[in-house]
């Protein structure tokens, strides 16, 4: 597990390096709040703000809220709906997302690993509906560096498009994420997205901040 690790986070720094020049950079700002209603059941809160042109241009956002459910320590589901706005031109254009997911979460030698199944209902007044499946897995390492114990990570995320059948995006990425409390994670990183525009394909160089709250 630790040398995979360690070739995927090369892999990730030496190809983001050579496709710099030709994408555009941003920032993606994302807070997660999870409340615990019983040993079982718990509320969960997504909510996101992204810029584009080298961070002059906030062009998307989203809020929403979700009820889940722990079948055990490591599966959970979750069904919820998120509202996003996205600006591709000059007016902000809506979207109604209803939501359901799969979640899975285990530690493997040290190494925390989780995966989310995410089936999202896309439901626009400006086009066609849409449902697009997400799928997202995410590495934390047990390593700790400073005196702030900070841990790095390494994520992955596809979009598939069941209108037209194909790929629409790819994330990849990593960073460091910090518990400077019981409740609080805090993530500062990098993510590389490569995502289809019509029928052609755009990168984007994104700095990616998370603050996730736990109750």
């Amino acid at each position: 597990m630790k040398r995979v690790f360690l070739i995927v986070c090369v892999l990730l720094g030496g190809g983001t390096s050579v496709l710099q020049a030709a994408s555009d950079e941003g920032a993606s700002y994302n807070l997660l709040l999870k409340y615990k209603l019983n040993e079982d059941w718990f509320l969960i809160s997504r909510s996101n703000m992204a810029s584009r042109f080298h961070y002059e241009d906030h062009f998307f956002g989203y809020t929403g809220l979700g009820l889940g459910y722990n079948f055990d320590k490591n599966w959970s589901v979750r069904v919820g709906y998120r509202h996003a706005w996205i600006r591709p031109g000059e007016e902000w254009l809506e979207e109604n997302r209803p939501y359901a997911e799969a979640y899975y979460a285990n530690v493997y030698e040290g190494f925390r690993v989780t995966n989310r199944s995410r089936f999202e209902f896309r439901l626009f007044d400006y086009r066609e509906d849409d449902v697009r499946f997400r799928n997202e897995v995410v590495v934390e390492a047990p390593w700790e560096f400073t005196s702030l114990k900070l841990k790095p990570y390494i994520e992955e995320e596809f979009f598939y498009g069941f209108d037209q059948s194909r790929f629409e995006a790819n994330w990849l990425g990593g960073g460091l994420s910090w518990s400077p409390m019981k409740g609080v994670k805090l993530k500062i990183g990098y993510r590389w997205v490569h995502q289809r525009l019509g029928k052609n394909w755009s990168n984007r160089n994104v700095i990616v901040t998370g603050v996730n709250i736990f109750f």
